[in-house]
Order: C-alpha cells, then structure tokens, then sequence
C-alpha cells in the first residue's frame, strides 16, 4: 500500500475518532459550549434560580420571541433535561447535531401522530424526575406580543400532578435578527451589538395548572424580567393605535391591539372584537374577585395591573375580564 494513502487513512481514523469522541462527549459540554457562543453576541442576567426546585419533576413553559430561546433555556438552566422545540428551528445542518444532543426534542408543527410522540418523548423526561422546557405558544411570536398558549401543556401534566411548572420569561429578544421584527427574520440590520437579554424564573404555580394559568404566569415574570432591561412597552412597532386600545388615565397604556399575522403557515391574532386588546409587554393584568383572589379566563371581576419597578398589583378601579388567549375585556 503506497504510504501517501496510509498517511490520509490514518489522518480520516484519527479525525473520525476525534469527531466521534466530541459527539458522544457533547451532552456533557454542550452547556458551557452554548453559554460560550451566545454570550459572545448576548449579555445575558439570570434571576430567579431559587425558583427551579433542585430535585424532582418540572415543566419550565416559556414565551417563544426567536429562533434562539430553547438555546437560551438549555444553556442556562443549571439542570439536566430537554426542551420541546419546533421541528424547522431543530432540523437544519450542524444545528440538529449541537440542538439535539443537547436534549432539544423536535416537535412538528402539524400531524397529530408526530405531535403525540413528541408530548410523549416529553413526559418521558418528567417521569425520569429531568426538567422538561416547552413554548406553549407553538411558534414564535410575530405581533411582539405573548400569544394564546395551546393544551399540550395540560397533556403533558395530565396523570402527572406531582410536576412543578415554572414560568420562565425571556426578554428582550424582539428586535434581533433571529426575531419577527420589522415583519421579517435574518434580513435586517440588528438593534445593539451586545444586547441585554434577561431569563426570569418566577415561582412554581399553584396546582392545578391551565395553559391559561400557565399564560399568565409567563406574561408576569415578564414584568420582572423588564424590570431589568428597561425596555419600553411602547417601543413595539407592531401596535397599532388605530385599533383598540387601554390607556389608563395613571397607569399608561395597558392593553393594545396589533394587526392580524397570516402568511398562509403562521396565523396570530393581534385583536379581537369587543376587547381593548392583549396587555403590553412589560404588563400583567389580571380580574380577581373581592377577596383579592385571581379568576379564571372569562370570569368578570376587579381588573389588576402589575408594572415594572411597582411593588405588587395596583387596581385599575376598572372592572372586565380576560379571555382564554389573554384579550382584555373592560365593562365598566
């Protein structure tokens, strides 16, 4: 055998055995590897942490605003587990690899059968007492805005009451390349080099828990999140002030609503009759009864509003209710 084609034999053994070493090495440094990389574009604040339980069961459900969230979710949350991430974020060349092995489960967009393992593949993970990290939105928003949450959250926790679900709120992500801003993804130029992005971890929530409980625990661990990066909830291009809208005479603007998105694939809506809209970002709002005690989606009750850098809830002295996607309706 001539020696130049010993040379390259032993030179493709060697750089297939140090491939091979790294895939299966991969789970073990794929944290540090991702925090790595994204902290070259990203300064990225952790708050919350006391709030993940170190043992047992737990759901993480989170807003879904870029390509990028789960990458997010698994680089900085300190336990071993998985995140249900969609199938056309996951399935791309070199990202499969690095997503996957990192425990990204792909999830379809469509198919009843594949979105069922997928759910499945997920409860598998709780039963082992991992962290499992899903976006109850099914797709990334394109209004700015925190969407409906869809019931695969409750399939999951169905049989499974032991699960701590904890909202996570990723902030400060609209506006980069890899978000819906501008009405478009990659094509534009990014706001800020090194942006701030803040991952907040608010407290478990009390069980039982609904997709719309879950909503709307997310959307106030947002408030938190913005809290720290300041972020106007104005500043959202998407809003439009010819449509319905909840400007309190104190508070400032609440609720709003944005345009209808449908591209034929994704469909999201930004208003809907007889309601002033969804609350900002930056903004919870909330109906309780007289007892202070929050209600369930389309309950008529005392509307709350919570805000950045305002300690607890503050009353609107406004009455309406909130629908199962978030809308806000006001009566009086």
């Amino acid at each position: 055998m001539p020696l130049w084609l010993v040379t390259v034999l032993a030179i493709v053994a060697a750089l297939t055995a140090i491939s091979g070493a790294f895939y299966a090495a991969l789970p073990r440094i794929v944290q540090p590897l991702l925090r790595c990389l994204l902290c070259l574009h990203y300064r990225v604040k952790v708050t919350g942490l006391e709030n993940l339980p170190l043992t047992g069961p737990v759901l993480i459900v989170s807003n879904h605003v870029s390509w990028l969230d789960g990458f997010f979710i698994a680089a900085f949350t300190p336990r071993r587990g998985g995140a249900l991430v969609s199938a056309d974020i996951v399935n791309r060349p070199i990202v499969r690899q690095l997503a996957v092995r990192s425990g990204m489960i792909p999830t379809p967009f469509s198919g009843p059968r594949a979105i069922r393992e997928a759910l499945r593949s997920g409860g598998v993970l709780l039963d082992r007492s991992e962290v499992l990290a899903i976006f109850p939105e099914g797709q990334i928003t394109r209004i700015g805005m925190v969407g409906p949450f869809l019931r695969g959250m409750e399939v999951i926790l169905r049989g499974r009451p032991h699960v701590a679900v904890v909202p996570v709120a990723l902030d400060n992500m609209w506006g980069s390349i890899l978000s819906a801003s501008d009405g478009r993804f990659f094509r534009k130029w990014p706001q800020g080099w090194r942006r701030t992005v803040v991952i907040a971890f608010d407290p478990p929530l009390p069980a039982p828990v609904s997709a719309f409980s879950a909503r709307q625990g997310v959307v106030e661990a947002v408030v938190r999140a913005r809290a720290l990066t300041g972020t106007p909830s104005h500043a959202l291009e998407t809003l439009d002030p010819a449509l319905p809208r909840w400007v309190h005479s104190d508070l400032g603007l609440l609720a709003a609503s944005a345009a209808d998105y449908d591209d034929g694939y994704v469909r999201q809506s930004g208003g809907k009759p007889g309601s002033v809209g969804l609350a900002v970002p930056g903004v919870a709002l909330r109906a309780v009864n007289g007892a202070g005690v929050p209600l369930p989606s389309g309950t008529e009750g005392r509307l709350e509003a919570l805000l950045p850098g305002r300690p607890g809830w503050v009353d609107t002295s406004c009455r309406g209710s909130l629908d199962a996607c978030g809308f806000v309706r006001i009566v009086e």
